[in-house]
């Protein structure tokens, strides 16, 4: 059989031609033809590697193209899109004003929310943190006032109190009472339940020391609610959002400062402070003899000074004059023996913008008693004064639409809750002195014209 090579195998050459046997030539022909499919089959991997190697450059590239083309476009959006601070329930429970513009806004929306069932997320979020309130029982509480505009009505309060911002502040945070010890002692220098010193003088090696206990007492302060309903009527609710939060801060700041002022001077102390003027320690200095009647006498403020006590001699940081503002009129006519002023108004001191007489500040109230009257002219040293309020010391104001809902008008509740009293209930002797001493001074009735 003749047998024609199509490459070169078996030392035969490319396209020679020989003859076989046909047995010879059969395997001749097996041997290249296995050969040649095999060369065929190892060119179709790289070409197929080839394909692949191809597609995943163009995939990439178009991939790329794509993202490229992505950023560009998000980028041009960007620049025309105003960005929008969207704020999370952590941050919008941390707002003091709730997010309303102010006290106005609030109560237009509560008005809408529960009257016309205008739906107001900044209401739903105040009620539901509010126990026992749901937004269909408004009556239940009203609607609790925004922090921040509670806490503007609290400051306008302080910026009227004649004693507060001097006393000594002890706030309570678990229930409504608090005990606060105090140093009891009856006589100065008594600093041992026994009487006499804590301290004992060792005069020779080996000598013990006599234990000692101090004196320690407690004064309890006990929460009392001060409350007062403001009613607004419909028409200033809708027509003036300025004149209403005025009409709300004013009056409420108004009422609630008189008040305060009247229990920390006067207070019975039952249900109320305890006010200077019925503290057991209140000393009352004599009037002068034959003293005209309804008069405030040199004599009469030297006396008084005479029997003030600081609980550090000398520190005169809480100590001011409490007077009747008609007392100003004799305060400005009184002189030393050398014909010296001994009180100087407001302004007339440069850096001084309070009164002050024998150079110590002076506040008017008129709480005070009259002229004559024991507690027209009072001298305190208000560190010896305690304030107790809840944490924070904040105002609890909220308002509802349901309790005068038949005369058109929506009501404020403002509560407060506040005690206060003095230290010591009792003067202090003194050593050698036939005069007892206290943080509270006040003159006798000068009220019968000699």
């Amino acid at each position: 059989m003749k047998v024609k090579f199509l490459k070169d195998y078996l030392g035969q050459k490319k396209d020679s031609v020989m003859d076989l046997p046909d047995d010879q030539a059969k395997a001749a022909v097996d041997a290249t033809v296995a050969e040649a499919v095999a060369v065929e089959i190892k060119d179709l991997d790289e070409a197929v590697a080839g394909i692949q190697k191809s597609m995943t450059e163009q995939l990439e590239a178009a991939a790329q193209k794509i993202t490229t083309r992505v950023i560009d476009q998000v980028s041009k959006g960007l620049k025309t899109v105003r960005p929008t601070l969207v704020i999370g329930p952590d941050r919008q429970d941390l707002d003091p004003t709730s997010g309303f513009k102010n006290l106005g806004d609030f109560a237009q929306s509560v008005r809408r929310h529960f009257t016309h069932k205008a739906s107001d997320e900044r209401i739903k979020r105040m009620i539901a943190k509010a126990d026992g309130m749901d937004e269909n029982v408004l009556a239940d509480g009203g609607a609790l006032v925004p922090t921040e505009y509670a806490n503007q009505l609290y400051r306008d309060v302080l910026a009227e109190s004649v004693m507060f911002d001097k006393a000594r502040k002890y706030p309570i945070n678990i229930g409504n009472s608090l005990f606060i010890p105090v140093r009891q002692i009856s006589a100065l220098g008594q600093t041992s339940a026994v009487g006499g010193s804590l301290g004992t003088w060792l005069n020779g090696d080996g000598v013990g020391i006599t234990p000692q206990k101090p004196v320690y007492s407690r004064v309890q302060m006990t929460l009392n609610r001060w409350g007062t309903l403001l009613p607004v009527t419909d028409e200033l609710l809708q027509d003036n959002n300025v004149a209403l939060s005025n009409f709300i801060f004013d009056e409420g700041g108004i009422a609630l400062a008189w008040d305060l002022n009247q229990a920390f001077i006067s207070g019975s102390g039952v249900t109320q402070p305890q006010g200077i003027l019925n503290s057991g320690s209140l000393v009352t200095v004599a009037a002068d003899l034959n003293q005209p009647g309804f008069t405030i006498s040199y004599s009469n403020l030297v006396n008084m000074k005479s029997r003030l006590w600081t609980i550090r001699p000398g520190d005169t940081s809480g100590v001011v004059w409490i007077a009747h503002p008609d007392a100003e009129a004799q305060f400005e006519q009184l002189k030393d023996a050398a014909g010296r002023n001994l009180y100087f108004a407001a302004g007339t001191i440069q850096q001084s913008p309070q009164p002050r007489l024998f150079g110590i500040p002076v506040v008017y109230s008129f709480h005070c008693s009259a002229v004559g009257n024991p507690g027209d002219v009072i001298l305190a040293d208000l560190n010896q004064y305690l304030v107790s309020t809840k944490v924070g010391g904040g105002i609890e104001a909220a308002m509802s639409m349901h309790l005068y809902f038949d005369a058109a008008e929506v009501a404020y509740r403002i509560i407060y809750r506040v005690d206060g009293k003095t230290a010591r209930q009792t003067p202090l002797a003194i050593p050698n002195s036939a005069n007892n001493r206290s943080g509270f001074v006040v003159v006798a009735a000068r009220t019968v014209i000699s």
